[in-house]
């Protein structure tokens, strides 16, 4: 694999970032919550990715902002599924919170400290399908299975679980395989991006049809 495909996958998931923001915020009046909570996520991942940018210019060690980014995207998104799930689970949410807060800190500061903080990816997106699947349950249970695809929030679960599940498998080995067998991280890197571009794309379709949803409402007679 080479650094130029690398940066090619890279930068067109820092794009697709970009437009989520715009599509998440723009505009603004009307919209439906998760679509905001998304807008967040993705910002923080552009703000990130500007910082790392920052930090290789001055040569200083970019794993530990992106260990940061991690960490709050994981809380922003255990967010939307708080609220999407109608704050059911409050206990269940701020204890899973707190303990991936205070392992991840761990993590930090003891245990991979300033290398590629893997064991955090793996435990948020561990947390991430759990309550991926949790909101799937509620879905079947609580709501009408008749047009689902005009439900924003099942796109944005789906986008999550599609990354989630399928980088969990590198977020676990990843320290093995580059530290013991001395594999090329780039490869396992490139496959998360490309991950990446997928749910972002998903979570495009899902901030479209907010948007439809938006447009559609503000074309209805009002209500007396």
């Amino acid at each position: 694999m080479s650094l130029e495909i690398f940066y090619i996958i890279f930068e067109i998931s820092n794009f697709l970032a970009i437009v989520i923001v715009l599509m998440a915020f723009i505009p603004f009046k009307g919209r439906n919550f998760e679509s905001r909570i998304i807008g967040v996520a993705s910002l923080i991942m552009v703000a990130t990715y500007l910082i790392l940018i920052s930090f290789t210019f001055h040569g200083k060690e970019v794993n530990i902002p992106q260990s940061v980014a991690v960490v709050l995207i994981v809380i922003t998104l255990a967010l939307l599924y708080h609220i999407s799930l109608q704050r059911r689970y409050s206990h269940f949410f701020f204890i899973s919170t707190a303990v991936f807060f205070i392992f991840s800190v761990c993590n930090l500061f003891f245990w991979q400290k300033d290398e590629n903080n893997s064991y955090t990816d793996a435990i948020g997106s561990f947390l991430l399908i759990i309550y991926g699947i949790m909101y799937l349950y509620r879905l079947l249970v609580d709501l009408p299975v008749q047009q689902l695809h005009t439900v924003p929030m099942f796109w944005f679960n789906a986008a999550i679980l599609i990354y989630r599940a399928g980088a969990l498998f590198l977020f676990l080995f990843t320290h093995y395989l580059v530290k013991v067998l001395n594999n090329d991280l780039l490869i396992y890197w490139t496959f998360h991006n490309i991950l990446a571009i997928v749910h972002q794309i998903v979570i495009t379709i899902g901030l479209w049809q907010d948007l439809r949803n938006t447009k559609l409402r503000s074309l209805s007679p009002s209500v007396p």
